[in-house]
């Protein structure tokens, strides 16, 4: 699992995201997902089956406050519109949750639905030197 998620983390990792903090939520009830976020760069949603983990889905960050890294799957809506849900990952209350814009209401807000996982979030360094 720490080999999984050390590629993972690698994989997520850009020049252009350099000195920046990749976080990793892995859910801890079951569910196979794990969703790895570089906080200004690219996401990753991945799931697993009975063998190994998988790519799913790359993301792009929606929103940051310091405790919630939120991404959404790119076309995720139309060009120019919202994204139509959010996956977030909370450090303080360490999970997984998600959030829903419904796309056909007008001036509709993005709410917090719920949490998808109880989940482990770990945040590490991409210190990469680019030369």
């Amino acid at each position: 699992m720490r080999k999984i998620l050390l590629i993972a983390t690698l994989a997520a990792s850009t020049a252009a995201a350099a000195n920046a903090a990749s976080w990793v939520a892995v859910c801890n009830d079951g569910k196979n997902v794990q969703y790895i976020q570089t906080v200004d760069g690219v996401g990753f949603l991945y799931l697993k089956t009975d063998k190994e983990f998988y790519q799913t889905a790359r993301l792009s960050q929606t929103s940051f406050d310091g405790e919630t890294l939120c991404g959404t799957v790119h076309s995720n809506a139309a060009a120019g519109a919202e994204p139509v849900t959010q996956v977030c990952i909370n450090r303080a209350h360490q999970d997984i949750t998600l959030k829903y814009k419904d796309p056909t209401a007008a001036g509709g807000t993005v709410q917090d639905v719920g949490v998808f996982c109880p989940a482990t979030v770990t945040i590490r360094a991409t210190n990469l030197k680019v030369k």
